[in-house]
């Protein structure tokens, strides 16, 4: 038999959590259980939450500012080089 397991067989007699009443032990693997529980909750919501940010920074049309209105024959356009104003003669 390997070294290694006749060191775990030995190990398991010497078990604290076997020398433990029953109601001891579930609340033990009760803790366990929800500790474990807890960690792929925490896992699924970092998950979830960066889902969200990649959304919203890559972003839909709503999260964005509204753009800035576009030049129209209503707004006043800059002056070419050699162009005059309408009054001059």
């Amino acid at each position: 038999m390997n070294h290694f397991a006749i060191h775990l067989f030995l190990l398991a007699e010497e078990m604290p959590l076997q020398k433990l009443d029953g109601a001891t032990k579930a609340k033990i693997k009760a803790a366990l259980a929800a500790l474990i529980i807890l960690g792929f909750a925490m896992a699924l919501l970092t998950w979830l939450g960066a889902r969200i940010t990649r959304r919203y920074m890559h972003g839909t049309s709503y999260h964005k500012p509204t753009p800035r209105p576009a030049t129209s024959d209503w707004t006043p356009q800059p002056l070419k080089p050699g162009e005059k104003f309408d009054e001059e003669p």
